[in-house]
Protein backbone atom coordinates (compact mmCIF):
# COMPACT_ATOMS: atom_id res chain seq x y z
CA UNK A 1 0.00 0.00 0.00
CA UNK A 2 1.34 3.39 -0.94
CA UNK A 3 1.30 5.77 2.01
CA UNK A 4 2.86 8.74 0.36
CA UNK A 5 4.02 9.87 -3.02
CA UNK A 6 7.25 11.61 -2.12
CA UNK A 7 10.18 9.28 -2.47
CA UNK A 8 12.52 9.07 0.43
CA UNK A 9 14.35 12.36 0.65
CA UNK A 10 17.84 12.51 -0.76
CA UNK A 11 20.51 11.35 1.67
CA UNK A 12 21.31 13.83 4.46
CA UNK A 13 24.47 14.96 2.71
CA UNK A 14 22.49 15.37 -0.52
CA UNK A 15 20.98 18.83 -1.02
CA UNK A 16 17.54 19.25 -2.55
CA UNK A 17 19.15 20.84 -5.62
CA UNK A 18 22.62 21.45 -6.93
CA UNK A 19 22.04 25.18 -6.53
CA UNK A 20 21.22 24.58 -2.84
CA UNK A 21 24.36 22.48 -2.43
CA UNK A 22 26.51 25.16 -4.00
CA UNK A 23 24.92 27.91 -1.89
CA UNK A 24 25.67 25.90 1.23
CA UNK A 25 29.35 25.69 0.30
CA UNK A 26 29.54 22.22 -1.26
CA UNK A 27 33.08 21.89 -2.57
CA UNK A 28 32.62 18.52 -4.29
CA UNK A 29 34.30 18.05 -7.63
CA UNK A 30 32.33 18.08 -10.88
CA UNK A 31 31.91 14.31 -11.00
CA UNK A 32 30.49 14.11 -7.49
CA UNK A 33 28.16 17.02 -8.28
CA UNK A 34 26.95 15.18 -11.39
CA UNK A 35 26.36 12.05 -9.30
CA UNK A 36 24.31 14.18 -6.90
CA UNK A 37 22.24 15.31 -9.86
CA UNK A 38 21.63 11.66 -10.70
CA UNK A 39 20.34 11.09 -7.19
CA UNK A 40 17.83 13.89 -7.70
CA UNK A 41 16.82 12.50 -11.10
CA UNK A 42 16.05 9.16 -9.46
CA UNK A 43 14.15 10.91 -6.64
CA UNK A 44 11.86 12.90 -8.93
CA UNK A 45 11.37 10.03 -11.37
CA UNK A 46 10.26 7.82 -8.48
CA UNK A 47 7.83 10.55 -7.45
CA UNK A 48 6.48 10.65 -11.02
CA UNK A 49 5.87 6.90 -10.93
CA UNK A 50 4.26 7.04 -7.49
CA UNK A 51 1.87 9.87 -8.28
CA UNK A 52 0.59 7.84 -11.24
CA UNK A 53 -0.04 4.72 -9.14
CA UNK A 54 -3.69 3.71 -8.64
CA UNK A 55 -3.30 3.88 -4.86
CA UNK A 56 -1.57 7.29 -4.79
CA UNK A 57 -3.14 9.47 -2.08
CA UNK A 58 -5.18 11.92 -4.12
CA UNK A 59 -4.57 14.80 -1.71
CA UNK A 60 -0.81 14.48 -2.29
CA UNK A 61 -0.95 14.40 -6.07
CA UNK A 62 -1.11 18.19 -6.69
CA UNK A 63 1.96 19.04 -4.61
CA UNK A 64 3.91 16.02 -5.88
CA UNK A 65 3.06 16.86 -9.48
CA UNK A 66 4.12 20.47 -8.92
CA UNK A 67 7.49 19.34 -7.52
CA UNK A 68 8.06 16.88 -10.37
CA UNK A 69 7.04 19.49 -12.95
CA UNK A 70 9.37 22.10 -11.45
CA UNK A 71 12.31 19.69 -11.36
CA UNK A 72 11.87 18.54 -14.95
CA UNK A 73 11.07 22.03 -16.30
CA UNK A 74 13.83 23.97 -14.51
CA UNK A 75 16.53 21.72 -13.07
CA UNK A 76 16.83 18.92 -15.61
CA UNK A 77 17.73 21.26 -18.51
CA UNK A 78 20.61 22.59 -16.42
CA UNK A 79 21.91 19.07 -15.81
CA UNK A 80 21.64 18.21 -19.49
CA UNK A 81 23.55 21.38 -20.34
CA UNK A 82 26.24 20.28 -17.89
CA UNK A 83 26.64 17.05 -19.79
CA UNK A 84 26.02 18.23 -23.36
CA UNK A 85 27.99 21.48 -23.20
CA UNK A 86 30.65 20.80 -20.58
CA UNK A 87 31.26 17.04 -20.38
CA UNK A 88 30.60 15.86 -23.93
CA UNK A 89 32.99 18.12 -25.88
CA UNK A 90 35.85 17.66 -23.44
CA UNK A 91 35.48 13.90 -23.35
CA UNK A 92 35.07 13.78 -27.13
CA UNK A 93 38.42 15.56 -27.46
CA UNK A 94 40.17 13.35 -24.89
CA UNK A 95 38.68 9.89 -25.41
CA UNK A 96 40.24 7.38 -27.77
CA UNK A 97 38.02 5.98 -30.53
CA UNK A 98 35.96 3.00 -29.46
CA UNK A 99 33.60 2.14 -26.64
CA UNK A 100 34.15 5.29 -24.61
CA UNK A 101 33.68 7.60 -27.59
CA UNK A 102 30.54 5.65 -28.51
CA UNK A 103 29.22 5.93 -24.95
CA UNK A 104 29.88 9.67 -24.96
CA UNK A 105 27.80 10.06 -28.14
CA UNK A 106 25.10 7.75 -26.75
CA UNK A 107 24.85 10.01 -23.68
CA UNK A 108 23.86 12.98 -25.84
CA UNK A 109 21.58 10.90 -28.08
CA UNK A 110 19.76 9.48 -25.05
CA UNK A 111 19.11 13.01 -23.78
CA UNK A 112 17.10 13.65 -26.95
CA UNK A 113 14.95 10.55 -26.34
CA UNK A 114 14.42 11.42 -22.68
CA UNK A 115 13.52 15.00 -23.59
CA UNK A 116 10.74 13.75 -25.89
CA UNK A 117 9.16 11.79 -23.05
CA UNK A 118 9.53 14.73 -20.66
CA UNK A 119 7.95 17.08 -23.23
CA UNK A 120 4.88 14.83 -23.30
CA UNK A 121 4.72 14.61 -19.51
CA UNK A 122 5.25 18.26 -18.57
CA UNK A 123 1.77 19.52 -19.52
CA UNK A 124 0.20 16.49 -17.86
CA UNK A 125 2.08 17.07 -14.60
CA UNK A 126 1.17 20.76 -14.73
CA UNK A 127 -2.52 19.90 -15.16
CA UNK A 128 -2.49 17.55 -12.17
CA UNK A 129 -2.42 20.50 -9.77
CA UNK A 130 -6.02 21.21 -10.79
CA UNK A 131 -7.05 17.70 -11.85
CA UNK A 132 -5.40 15.11 -9.58
CA UNK A 133 -7.90 12.50 -10.71
CA UNK A 134 -6.03 12.35 -14.06
CA UNK A 135 -2.77 11.16 -12.48
CA UNK A 136 -3.19 7.60 -13.72
CA UNK A 137 -2.98 8.84 -17.31
CA UNK A 138 0.71 9.58 -16.76
CA UNK A 139 1.58 6.03 -15.71
CA UNK A 140 2.74 4.62 -19.05
CA UNK A 141 4.92 7.60 -19.90
CA UNK A 142 6.31 7.77 -16.36
CA UNK A 143 7.28 4.11 -16.69
CA UNK A 144 8.96 4.82 -20.05
CA UNK A 145 10.81 7.72 -18.48
CA UNK A 146 11.99 5.56 -15.60
CA UNK A 147 13.24 2.86 -17.98
CA UNK A 148 15.04 5.42 -20.14
CA UNK A 149 16.70 6.92 -17.07
CA UNK A 150 17.82 3.54 -15.77
CA UNK A 151 19.68 2.82 -19.01
CA UNK A 152 21.05 6.34 -19.29
CA UNK A 153 22.26 6.76 -15.72
CA UNK A 154 23.89 3.33 -15.76
CA UNK A 155 25.81 4.26 -18.92
CA UNK A 156 27.07 7.49 -17.43
CA UNK A 157 27.94 6.05 -14.04
CA UNK A 158 29.68 3.00 -15.48
CA UNK A 159 31.60 4.62 -18.34
CA UNK A 160 31.34 8.39 -18.64
CA UNK A 161 31.95 9.62 -15.11
CA UNK A 162 34.93 7.33 -14.38
CA UNK A 163 36.41 8.44 -17.73
CA UNK A 164 36.19 12.07 -16.66
CA UNK A 165 38.61 11.30 -13.83
CA UNK A 166 41.00 9.28 -16.00
CA UNK A 167 40.88 11.11 -19.35
CA UNK A 168 40.39 14.75 -18.37
CA UNK A 169 42.93 16.99 -16.73
CA UNK A 170 42.23 18.49 -13.34
CA UNK A 171 41.95 21.82 -15.16
CA UNK A 172 39.16 20.44 -17.39
CA UNK A 173 37.37 18.92 -14.40
CA UNK A 174 37.57 22.24 -12.56
CA UNK A 175 36.26 24.08 -15.63
CA UNK A 176 33.27 21.70 -15.81
CA UNK A 177 32.49 22.41 -12.17
CA UNK A 178 32.77 26.16 -12.70
CA UNK A 179 30.45 25.98 -15.70
CA UNK A 180 27.94 24.04 -13.60
CA UNK A 181 28.10 26.75 -10.93
CA UNK A 182 27.69 29.50 -13.54
CA UNK A 183 24.58 27.85 -15.00
CA UNK A 184 22.91 27.92 -11.61
CA UNK A 185 24.12 31.31 -10.43
CA UNK A 186 21.02 33.16 -9.33
CA UNK A 187 18.64 30.59 -10.84
CA UNK A 188 17.41 29.18 -7.54
CA UNK A 189 17.19 25.85 -9.29
CA UNK A 190 19.50 23.04 -10.03
CA UNK A 191 19.63 19.43 -10.91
Amino acid sequence: MLNQIRAQAPAPAQAASLADALRSGDSSDAIDLLLGCHSRIRHFTTMARRLAAPDAPREQIPSAAKAVYRYYKIALPLHEADENQSVYPRLRAAAPPGALADANQAMVDQHVSIDRIVADLLPQWEALEQHPEAAGATAALARQLDEAWQEHLELEERLIFPALRTHLSLQDQTAIRQEMVSRRHGSGAGA
